[in-house]
């Protein structure tokens, strides 16, 4: 091949490499709001830790909640 035709293949190349996979919004896709078009969520290596974190933050509401009842009562019973 000629230096012409690899320079060309380049470009093209290139150029096919820069398009887009998804075709550009529709006046109808760009009416709807952003918050109701959610992207598929992938599992990743964090899940497990991830699940970890709202156990502990459901484990914290509760002994917070147990602490201010028991802070009512101990108030209740001061009185």
């Amino acid at each position: 091949m000629s230096t012409t035709s690899w320079l060309v293949l380049t470009v093209v190349l290139v150029v096919a490499g820069c398009g887009s996979s998804s075709p550009p919004p529709t006046a109808e896709t760009a009416k709807k709001p952003a918050a109701t078009a959610q992207p598929e969520r992938r599992e990743t290596v964090f899940d497990p830790w991830i699940g970890t974190i709202d156990r502990a933050k459901g484990v914290q509401s509760t002994v917070d909640e147990q602490a201010a009842e028991q802070r009512r009562k101990i108030e209740e019973a001061s009185r």
